[in-house]
């Protein structure tokens, strides 16, 4: 499935598009494999036709504002600063996390907590085992 999820996210970004909003809710399980869904805040960003590491730029909704769901967002896109295919790979990053753990790469018990999180801590090491309270993921 994570393979899947890659392939949908390099076939946007080689059409332009970056997500902005990669989250387990925007995966679909089909038939026919794992489709990625709703592309409402996508923007079209001509250099994310490039490479993943050559994508320094992209549109944004508004300068210093962001759009997403918290748990899954970049640290740039939190900072309000521009999202680009590096921002869909690190949200994929953190899906990843959550469908190997089951909980949710990053948590806290407010927004702020999660914001912290994000911009200044690493995930719980998938060796440890241990689990944070209130930071389960339904799929």
């Amino acid at each position: 499935m994570g393979g899947q999820i890659a392939g949908a996210l390099e076939t946007s970004h080689r059409a332009g598009l970056v997500h902005r909003d990669l989250k387990p809710a925007n995966v679909m399980l089909t038939p026919s494999g794992v489709k990625l869904l709703d592309f409402g805040i996508a923007r079209f960003a001509p250099l994310a036709a490039m490479s993943f590491r050559d994508t320094a730029t992209a549109t944004q909704t508004i300068p210093g504002a962001f759009a997403g769901t918290l748990e899954y967002m970049s640290p740039e896109q939190l900072e309000g600063k521009e999202a680009n295919a590096r921002s869909d790979l690190f949200s994929f990053g953190a899906v990843l996390y959550a469908m190997v753990t089951g909980r949710r790469a990053f948590a806290g018990e407010t927004s702020a907590g999660v914001t912290a999180a994000i911009l200044s801590e690493e995930p719980v090491s998938l060796e440890s085992g241990t689990s944070r309270t209130g930071s389960e993921v339904d799929f």
